[in-house]
């Protein structure tokens, strides 16, 4: 399909096999929408009324936990369904709210007709219950390991996170948001933050312009290979 073109080879690929057989409906009602950055398009609780695929830009998922403090556990990009897994659960609401890292196009398709194809169509079913498993599977591997993480790691994370969503990669990035945010982002104390920058810029993997964070792009790719190293049970820290 035209509308998938924009889309890496294999993700195009996969997307025109699962669409080759979906509804009249789902062809006339689906629409393509273009978010600026910063904007939450799926919020917790909501009504689920769409199912959205980003075609270009990047996204972010947060939970909001028993305590309603947020956090911010994964970036998404083309390809990746939103919607979609509360569909398949019966789930009336969404349950984590989607925010756009940066400026983004969707495809939104309203539930009812995403469905309905759902249920005629075995083969698209297949493809999305195998997709929607391996996701699952790997987001809760990945939250259990994050929730091990020491501060300074969690913080190398979220710097990672920042750092990529910039495309195509900055020489350098000053992070523009106040230490509150982070704080609130990475799911830790302003104590435990304010401790953990001092040790980044001790061992220079950060520096500081008048108390904002600059990571530079060898900084980047340092911490970056030292938290493979730590997903991989091998952590140098």
């Amino acid at each position: 399909m035209e509308i998938f073109k924009g889309l890496p080879s294999k993700k195009r690929e996969y997307m025109n096999i699962l669409f080759r057989n979906c509804t009249e409906e789902v062809k006339y009602y689906m629409s393509v929408v273009e978010i600026e950055a910063d904007q939450t398009f799926i919020k917790a609780g909501e009504e689920c009324k769409y199912i959205y695929i980003v075609l270009s830009g990047k996204v972010t998922g947060i939970e909001w936990p028993m305590n309603e403090k947020s956090y911010y556990f994964k970036d998404f990009g083309p390809g990746d369904f939103f919607g979609e897994i509360e569909c398949f659960a019966g789930m009336d609401n969404y349950r984590i709210d989607i925010l756009s890292s940066t400026k983004c196009r969707l495809l939104a398709i309203p539930c009812v007709y995403y469905m309905e194809w759902m249920h005629m169509d075995v083969d698209a079913l297949y493809m999305r219950t195998q997709e929607n498993m391996k996701r699952l599977v790997m987001q809760t591997a990945e939250a259990r390991r994050y929730l091990f993480m020491e501060g300074k790691d969690r913080l190398m994370v979220h710097l990672v996170r920042k750092y990529e969503q910039k495309q195509p990669l900055p020489e350098k990035l000053e992070l523009k948001q106040t230490r509150t945010r982070i704080s609130e982002e990475v799911g830790i104390s302003m104590k435990t933050l304010n401790r953990n920058i001092k040790k980044l810029e001790e061992v220079n993997l950060i520096q500081l312009n008048k108390g904002k964070i600059v990571i530079t792009k060898s900084q980047y790719m340092i911490m970056k290979k030292e938290l493979e190293y730590y997903v991989n049970g091998e952590n140098v820290f």
